[in-house]
């Protein structure tokens, strides 16, 4: 039987759930079913990972600074603690089941900030590099439009067998200091982290990317990256 994916939604002003075709379609093309998780049901968190054996923690807007001790900057976007108070349940939950993580883009910054890092409110104002790169670009969804350095002998170099892959960027927050449980597995040229893993978990793998945009135009690396969290998956369903 295929894996059923819980995958996390992303949040309109007015709290309605909606989540991008491309996540759904790339963890469909992978071997998944994907489920989406709208807010409100943090409560029931334990109760609906039951019904899966995968978490996806999908991008969106901006996380509260309260959550790691800060006060909003003056460039903070949108904020919406109803999702923040979800993901952080099914985080919690997830790491309770030992179940595999994906997280993307909004995804790296909340695993971080759950398992106490900390994040830049906006890279343009608190990253300081000579060589800064635009993370925020203005390319289509499916252009890659700088590189990312992959760590090796870690999860993700395992997976894209490259010391060195193009990606797409659409983000201005990123992971500061990193949680004490994590460990880098790629940066970009200008320093920012850009994909992490929890070793201590069977599979946990972030990315500050969208390789969802990237895996359904045909990008080899982005799709060993939702075949592997489904096989993952597949592997954590068999032994639950």
């Amino acid at each position: 039987m295929k894996p059923i994916i819980g995958i996390t939604a992303f949040v309109e002003d007015d709290l309605s759930s909606r989540l991008n075709v491309a996540y759904s379609k790339s963890i469909i093309e992978a071997g998944g079913i994907p489920l989406i998780i709208p807010i409100g049901v943090e409560e029931e968190a334990a109760q609906i990972l039951a019904l899966t054996d995968g978490l996806l923690l999908s991008g969106g807007h901006d996380v509260h600074p309260f959550l790691f001790g800060a006060e909003p900057s003056l460039k903070l976007g949108k904020i919406h603690p109803a999702r923040d108070t979800i993901e952080l349940a099914l985080i919690e939950a997830a790491f309770q089941r030992k179940m595999p993580i994906f997280g993307i883009c909004r995804g790296i910054q909340i695993l971080n900030v759950a398992l106490g890092g900390t994040l830049y409110q906006d890279i343009d104002s608190d990253h300081f590099s000579t060589k800064l790169l635009q993370h925020m670009q203005q390319s289509g969804r499916a252009v890659a439009t700088h590189t990312v350095q992959v760590i090796a002998d870690n999860l993700l170099a395992t997976i894209v067998e490259q010391e060195k892959i193009a990606v797409n960027s659409f983000h201005h927050q990123a992971v500061n200091v990193l949680a004490e449980k994590l460990k880098v597995a790629a940066k970009s040229n200008d320093g920012i982290i850009e994909a992490v893993v929890h070793e201590e978990m069977p599979f946990c793998l972030a990315v500050q990317w969208h390789p969802e945009e990237l895996a359904i135009a045909g990008d080899e690396s982005a799709q060993k990256l939702f075949s592997a969290f489904i096989e993952a998956s597949i592997k954590f369903k068999k032994e639950a």
